[in-house]
């Protein structure tokens, strides 16, 4: 399966977009900047493959105009919606038939696009409709896989058998030295099922709250699954209303020895759309005998498991992968071996799953791996995508802050530690690093700063840096300071130790327990005009996760800069937001800004100054 060409008359700013793809490779990278068009394109691939997967004569269309052409075993099929019609090789159609098609579209979305979630949920809706209706025969089309999946995918990867490429190296790259016998899948009131109506356990038509169909006939090849004496009855916990089933991992592949994982995976993905699965998880043993859960594991290592357990599973089918940012909260080492993984796949998989991805990790595009990267850009009016080298990506991604040539190794966290040893403060980001340099640079005039300020990439990997021990094992001695923006990334903050400070102007602090290292929220001066996006008054307290301050909204005060900041149209209650390139404001408008407006930074450095 590969994509041909693909034109889209206009969907918000792709405007007469055209992409073709030569050659055979099996992966395609598109990066730009945020904004340029990116994740639009993959918005716009969803909406034309639903609309074709769905196409009536009578239909509307999904309100553009386009043209797609694919090659499936060796046949070449052009579809052109225009004026209203379906026009298939040419010949207007009244239906699709016989024409080949992709089996599957399966879109993996790390949660930074609204857009593309809303999309994979309308469609989910519409099979969970067909599931209720137990009227489904085969997997939906589309199967959207986001950050909720996580535990199911490698549960079932696990239970894999023992021979599997894809489960031997799921267990190498998570340190996996065995897996347990059991695996324990807690199912709830499905959706269907009405909140307050009674079902009877010991009568077998009500047995898991009266559900039919494929879902009810998995069930029941599960409950084949389990070992030693039950009955369906006592399966079922009344006071909490759910049931929970052990699955014993050898009978389990004894029973669905015949069926192709990707059908398991698609028996489960039914469940999954009726609200079914409270809970799956598996027993590992790590190294040095830790035994744990299979939901120990950190988001960034469930990222890393996704793209292969989808190709592995999918390697049979036909099948399109739109990647929406795969890589965003892993390690850069880890960001690094992303490609090399991808490849890893079998060379069927290779032969009938075409991977389109988007991406933003520096670390990704400078792997040596063969693969087409395409910068999206805004050009004379026009959205296009142009082919570059790596190197050129790198600096027109990061306005020419960050060099990056394929001779690199991957941007990494412990050569910033082996070439310096005084303390560190870690940022979420380079934008970040630049603005609180400045500040240092104004607010303390002429004197050297006696810590070292610089990126870990993102919220999620800052996060996992400070809970890392080795960090503190590796380097004796030495303090090391996180600083995260106040708002989605407090949930990532409020993990990593015990309050220290509680007063919100001088920077919420917790510490890690045992260890110097220390974790920051922004401060949020008394006299700062959008205070109210982090401080809820009527409730004397924070909005937590809820509240919406940057770092650049930190200036939103300055005079002169307002252009820099907006209204959040899709804010109900009409927050500010930061306006434009985060890059460009931090080393062309904040050196600029009058010192007296940078002292808004000045409780971060205090706070470092006293600890060190």
């Amino acid at each position: 399966m590969r994509l041909k060409s693909v034109l889209i008359s206009q969907y918000k700013n792709l405007k007469n977009f055209t992409l073709t793809f030569e050659g055979d490779s099996f992966i395609d990278i598109f990066v730009g900047k945020n904004g340029s068009g990116k994740s639009n394109f993959l918005e716009a691939l969803i909406e034309i493959f639903d609309h074709v997967y769905g196409f009536t004569a009578s239909g509307v269309g999904p309100g553009f105009e386009y043209e797609i052409a694919w090659d499936i075993g060796g046949k070449t099929t052009t579809l052109r919606w225009h004026g209203g019609q379906m026009f298939i090789n040419g010949v207007v159609r009244q239906q699709l038939g016989k024409t080949p098609m992709p089996v599957n579209i399966i879109v993996y979305y790390s949660g930074q696009n609204d857009t593309v979630a809303a999309l994979i949920r309308r469609y989910r809706d519409t099979y969970r409709r067909s599931v209720r209706k137990a009227n489904v025969a085969e997997s939906p089309r589309f199967i959207g896989i986001g950050p909720d999946y996580k535990t199911l995918l490698l549960a079932l990867m696990l239970m894999l058998p023992e021979a599997s490429q894809a489960r031997e190296f799921l267990r190498i790259k998570l340190g996996i030295e065995a897996t347990g016998g059991t695996t324990r899948l807690a199912l709830r009131r499905p959706t269907v099922a009405h909140r307050t109506r009674y079902f009877d356990p010991l009568d077998n038509t009500q047995l898991f709250w009266g559900v039919k169909g494929i879902a009810r006939t998995f069930l029941d090849q599960l409950m084949l699954c389990i070992v030693g004496g039950f009955t369906p009855a006592s399966l079922y916990d009344r006071a909490t209303d759910t049931y929970e089933l052990g699955i014993d991992v050898i009978k389990f592949r004894e029973v669905f020895a015949a069926l192709p994982p990707v059908e398991v995976f698609c028996e489960f993905n039914a469940l999954r759309a009726l609200n079914m699965i409270a809970d799956i998880s598996i027993p590992v043993r790590l190294a040095a005998n830790a035994e744990v859960s299979s939901r120990a594991f950190s988001d960034g290592q469930f990222q890393s498991v996704y793209l292969f357990a989808i190709s592995e599973l999918f390697k049979d089918r036909e099948c399109i992968t739109l990647l929406d940012e795969p890589d965003a909260f892993l390690h850069p080492e880890w960001q690094f071996d992303f490609l090399h993984q991808t490849l890893a796949i079998s060379e069927q998989g290779a032969r009938t799953n075409h991977i389109l991805m988007s991406s933003h990790s520096a670390s990704t595009i400078a792997a040596k791996v063969e693969c087409r990267i395409r910068q999206i850009e805004f050009i004379g009016g026009r959205t296009e995508a142009r082919e570059k080298g790596r190197g050129e990506l790198i600096k027109s991604l990061s306005a020419g802050l960050i060099t990056f040539s394929e001779k690199e190794a991957a941007l990494s966290i412990d050569r910033v530690l082996k070439n310096t040893t005084q303390p560190v403060l870690f940022t979420e980001g380079i934008s970040d690093v630049i603005i609180l340099r400045t500040a240092w640079d104004c607010t303390f005039p002429g004197q050297d700063c006696p810590f070292e300020i610089e990126q870990a990439f993102d919220c999620a990997f800052l996060r996992n840096l400070m809970k890392r021990q080795s960090l503190y094992d590796g380097n004796q001695g030495r303090k090391f300071f996180a600083l995260f923006d106040f708002d989605g990334a407090y949930q990532d903050w409020s993990q990593l130790g015990d309050l220290i400070e509680p007063d919100i102007e001088k920077c919420l602090t917790v510490k890690r327990r045992n260890c110097e290292g220390y974790a920051m929220l922004l401060p949020v001066p008394a006299d700062l005009s959008i205070r109210n996006q982090v401080w809820n008054a009527n409730a004397n307290r924070t909005f937590e996760g809820e509240s919406r301050l940057s770092i650049e909204l930190l200036l939103k005060d300055t005079p002169g800069i307002d252009q820099h900041f907006a209204v959040d149209v899709n804010d109900r209650a009409g927050w500010i937001k930061f306006n434009g390139d985060k890059l460009r404001f931090a080393a062309e408008v904040v050196p600029q800004i009058p010192p007296q407006h940078l002292i808004v930074f000045k409780p971060i450095f205090d706070f470092v100054l006293s600890r060190i």
